[in-house]
């Protein structure tokens, strides 16, 4: 899906697709009404509304329980990741050498910046950033390069900071595994095209009374078509209504911040 479907408030993308998608179920009312009021034709709708309904019902509640587990282990690991990243701020306080601490310490509240300002609005049109990656290089570059002495200290401290860069490493790929959702490809063309198919055999409705069949008709779309947008909005956990956001960083920074401020006025 386009990025600024995403960015539409709830009641514009659900009105957005409920126009679409009624549209197609107007069409095939209209056709049912002109071309197959027959008896004859009952069992053959009917057959093929179940087959919609029942395949179209069970494939998005499917869909619906596994990406809402992948919006619970998205917010694990980025709470992980950020954890991982005021670990490594705390450990390298325990270089000895000025310069090289103060190297470290800003690449990682230079990573941390760039996360914030850039790499989630990155994100949030579902496109990786260049920047983001280019700053943990950056922050990896900071941490291998430290000075690996035969002190004993030196070298816990090189062997707990790679430990700490290896735990961002990982959650960060994790993290950014998510950006493109799992509803991609011939699997998004599959699912709108059940959309469609469901919605227009929705318009197959016989009754002499022709209002009733146009609210039932209406109540049937406004559920599936919901069901529809749900699983689109959860399928790409960084964006849209449900997305997974920057929180955790933006604690992780304040907390640094806030433990300097501390360590100057002691």
């Amino acid at each position: 899906m386009m990025s600024w479907f995403y960015n539409l408030n709830v009641l514009s993308a659900l009105l957005l697709i409920f126009i679409i998608c009624g549209t197609i179920s107007m069409i095939g009312f209209f056709i049912s009404q002109k071309y197959f009021l027959k008896e004859t034709h009952l069992k053959t709708i009917s057959l093929a509304q179940k087959t919609g309904l029942t395949f179209g019902t069970l494939f998005m509640a499917f869909w619906i329980t596994i990406n809402w587990q992948t919006l619970k282990e998205l917010t694990l690991t980025t709470e992980q990741e950020a954890h991982a990243i005021y670990h490594l701020y705390s450990i390298s306080k325990m270089i000895p050498e000025t310069n090289e601490q103060t190297r470290v310490r800003e690449a990682v509240l230079n990573y941390l910046d760039i996360i914030i300002n850039k790499e989630y609005r990155s994100l949030e049109q579902g496109k990786l950033s260049i920047q983001g990656e280019e700053s943990f290089n950056n922050l990896t570059w900071a941490v291998y390069s430290y000075p690996k002495m035969n002190d004993f200290r030196d070298q816990f401290t090189y062997s707990q900071l790679i430990a700490a860069l290896t735990s961002v490493s990982d959650n960060r790929v994790k993290r950014l595994n998510f950006v493109h959702g799992e509803l991609t490809g011939a699997l998004l063309i599959f699912f709108i095209t059940l959309i469609v198919i469901i919605c227009f055999w929705n318009g197959f409705i016989r009754s002499e009374h022709s209002k009733l069949a146009f609210v039932v008709l209406l109540s049937q779309n406004l559920i599936i078509l919901s069901s529809a947008w749900l699983v689109l909005e959860i399928d790409h956990p960084f964006q849209g209504y449900f997305k997974v956001d920057d929180s955790a960083f933006i604690h992780t920074h304040q907390q640094i911040i806030e433990d300097n401020l501390r360590s100057k006025n002691k």
